[in-house]
């Protein structure tokens, strides 16, 4: 029961915050969408290259060309290609979009400032020690959520296949040998030639390094 009250306030939380924000974006900055304004926060005073951007906001590259074209159209975003690297491009906030990281920043310190105000300084304190303990435990649980390659996990790591990437050889390999989405293995060595891996049946696979990398796990409870 306390589960679950914690779980309504979370999402009414967020869902009351984000819909005042919103507000505040139609109210200010009529021509950013929350992904694009999550964009500019995440570069803030830097200077990054895509492939940072993508892992800061931990999205695909795809994903984040697709942003940054649109904020650069939108005059929001500078974009340098390196003299050392022509294949890298730094990306960096231009003035408007100073102005923009700006607006929301003192937003976020005015929204904070008031929905805390009537409440007891040692309240606020025991809120955030219990938040940052929640917040702990749930970067630990990471692990069990975010996909990688079966190259990416040690030794003794339990995974789920939950999807297989490749060329349709490569995937009828897999089939053949038992291993589709959903299948459970554990991981029994793991060097940068093979990876060896014992199936649901107790049986072993020893699988090149190079299509190993084809199988995109998730890491299971023991």
């Amino acid at each position: 029961m306390v589960l679950e009250k914690v779980n309504i306030v979370l999402e009414d939380f967020y869902k009351l915050f984000y819909e005042t924000e919103d507000l505040a974006l139609k109210q200010g900055i009529k021509c950013l969408t929350h992904t694009e304004l999550h964009v500019i926060e995440a570069i803030g005073s830097d200077s990054l290259t895509m492939n940072e951007l993508s892992d800061r906001l931990g999205i695909t590259m795809g994903t984040a060309t697709v942003a940054i074209s649109k904020l650069s159209e939108k005059g929001f975003i500078n974009r340098v290609r390196s003299d050392l690297d022509r294949r890298k491009v730094f990306v960096s906030l231009s003035r408007k979009g100073d102005e923009a990281l700006n607006y929301h920043t003192n937003y976020h310190n005015m929204i904070m400032s008031s929905i805390t105000q009537n409440i007891d300084s040692k309240d606020i304190e025991i809120f955030v020690d219990v938040f940052e303990k929640i917040l702990k435990n749930l970067r630990e649980k990471i692990d069990y959520f975010k996909p990688n390659p079966i190259t990416d996990f040690p030794k003794n790591y339990l995974v789920s296949v939950i999807d297989i990437k490749g060329t349709p050889i490569i995937k009828a390999f897999f089939k053949d040998h038992g291993i589709e989405i959903y299948s459970k293995m554990k991981i029994i060595s793991n060097n940068h030639k093979t990876v060896t891996v014992e199936k649901e049946d107790g049986s072993l696979l020893e699988i090149n390094a190079l299509d190993a990398k084809n199988l995109i796990a998730v890491k299971k409870e023991s």
